[in-house]
């Protein structure tokens, strides 16, 4: 029984990392290195004006 488990943890992991591999070349494709790398896209919003927004 613990064989069984063992095998199965090692399957899901491998599963995970080829999907996480995947993922990361189709997102090498789909954007470039100058866009992936700015902060443009991840500009944090003052938490106080953040929740004024979501309030109105």
């Amino acid at each position: 029984m613990l064989t069984i488990l063992n095998l199965g943890a090692w399957a899901v992991s491998a599963v995970l990392a080829l999907w996480m591999a995947w993922d990361m070349f189709k997102t090498n494709r789909s954007y470039s290195e100058d866009y992936l790398t700015s902060s443009a896209e991840g500009d944090i919003i003052d938490a106080e004006m953040a929740e004024t927004a979501a309030r109105t």
